[in-house]
């Protein structure tokens, strides 16, 4: 069961339900006002010539939407009430993300800046950049679990892993800080809202809508582990760990589910 911390009451109190959304707006803001948001890509996109490519390529599989869903599937059997929660914000980040892809069309650096001047860790993409559906996946996955979640502490650790994914998209040269900014905030809106409208579906805790998430979850490790294709052969056995880590941590979860009556 949930902390009685987190009823909806609760969230809409609280500084982390509004102090990101609020904070990616501001920050949108300055990149957009004060014309930051070149000078900062460079910034961003320059970090792998002290760290390696490895280490974003594989951090920025993690925002990928296939695998942001499937690290979801450990908690099938355990907390019904952050599947079903997140199940209703990934269906709000996805209309979000490419809702606004479609509307806004805007070019990604790798169409706008020489190939001098970028570095490229994976496939080259050059439209729909506004915004990053990486860093959306990310924000609702971390908001979601946040709100489900009294530590303060993790919470912090979940805000603090969603940022740094989200800048990786810059780092391997795929989206520009204000794709970022947007996803976050349209990301973490996602969660909010995905958390306090399933508060209000019931329906979502029966084990009849349980095990139909769970089997779209595992039907989704399952193509995770042998279809998906992210366009970095580099990632490969990383996408296949986790496919395989969240079927195996799943299982205990999934035989008690299937088992009720």
């Amino acid at each position: 069961m949930p902390h009685p911390d987190l009823s909806p009451t609760m969230l809409l109190r609280s500084p982390w339900f509004w102090g990101v959304p609020i904070a990616a707006l501001v920050g949108l803001t300055i990149v957009w006002g004060a014309k930051l948001n070149l000078p900062l890509f460079h910034w961003f996109n320059d970090l792998s010539r002290y760290t390696g490519e490895a280490l974003w390529a594989h951090l920025t599989l993690l925002g990928d939407g296939v695998v942001g869903l499937v690290l979801v599937l450990p908690f099938i059997g355990r907390r019904p009430d952050i599947v079903r929660a997140m199940m209703v914000a990934a269906l709000l980040a996805t209309i979000w993300a490419v809702g606004l892809k479609a509307l806004v069309g805007a070019p990604r650096p790798a169409a706008l800046l020489p190939s001098e001047a970028i570095t490229i860790i994976g496939p080259v993409l050059k439209q729909f950049a506004f915004p990053s559906g990486h860093t959306t996946t990310i924000f609702t996955l971390a908001g979601v679990l946040c709100f489900h979640t009294p530590s303060g502490a993790l919470r912090l650790l979940l805000l603090v892993f969603a940022v740094v994914v989200g800048c990786s998209r810059m780092v391997v040269g795929a989206h520009w800080p204000a794709d970022v900014l947007a996803g976050a905030f349209g990301g973490w809106v996602a969660a909010g809202a995905g958390t306090l409208l399933a508060a209000r579906w019931r329906g979502g805790l029966r084990p009849t809508a349980q095990r139909g998430f769970a089997l779209l979850l595992v039907i989704l490790a399952v193509w995770l582990l042998l279809f998906h294709h992210t366009g970095d052969p580099q990632t490969l056995p990383f996408q296949r760990l986790i496919a395989v880590s969240a079927l195996l941590v799943a299982l205990p979860g999934l035989y008690r589910l299937f088992r009720t009556p």
